[in-house]
């Protein structure tokens, strides 16, 4: 009996360990189908995982249990922007926004539409879908690299790189933590002269 257990163990434990990581085997392909797979993937997850649990920002949850999806500059910036905001309480200070949804907010799913792959970068048109009708045009293209064999999350581009009127996540997050010292010096500087 317990030779069958212990068996039954081991077998369990082994396929455990055979499931990819989160949609990727041990190497990544360098194709447009394994980065729209990756990005549909992250994509569900990330609607159920913060439909279940409200307690933090929902980027917030993303980093908290799937930091490694995400390139360390990624994390270190949005994680930097996290902080800024609940030390400044109900005052807006930080993304008003789903770095991962786009500006007009998380949809109800998502589909992943076209999708190119250049020397191990991706970048992947997201399109929400509202009361089942997906939109036309994208509401974020994440840009992806292969790091080590496995894709990973470097920046979102809204709607997309090529659109004239593009913005980035990483550049907002930077022009905030500016926005933030600009007036950290000014309440410094008045407080100095008051």
């Amino acid at each position: 009996m317990k030779e069958k257990t212990l068996k039954f163990i081991s077998l369990c434990f082994c396929l455990t360990l055979s499931v990819p990581l989160f949609g990727q085997g041990s190497e990544a392909d360098n194709s447009a189908s394994s980065c729209k797979a990756f990005v549909g993937q992250f994509y569900t997850w990330y609607l159920e995982r913060i439909s279940k649990e409200k307690s933090l920002r929902a980027s917030d949850l993303a980093l908290k249990y799937r930091p490694y999806l995400f390139s360390a500059e990624l994390v270190r910036r949005i994680k930097e922007d996290s902080e800024a905001q609940v030390k400044a309480g109900s005052d807006l200070v930080s993304l008003d926004a789903d770095p991962f949804g786009g500006p007009d907010g998380l949809g109800d799913r998502y589909v992943i539409e076209r999708v190119t792959v250049n020397d191990g970068k991706c970048l992947a048109e997201v399109h929400a879908v509202w009361g089942g009708k997906e939109d036309e045009s994208p509401d974020a293209t994440p840009e992806l690299k292969l790091n080590g064999g496995k894709w990973l999350f470097v920046n979102f581009y809204y709607p997309s790189p090529t659109s004239p009127d593009s913005q980035d996540l990483l550049s907002e997050l930077r022009a905030l933590r500016e926005m933030r010292k600009r007036s950290q010096a000014a309440k410094e500087k008045k407080h100095r002269t008051e």
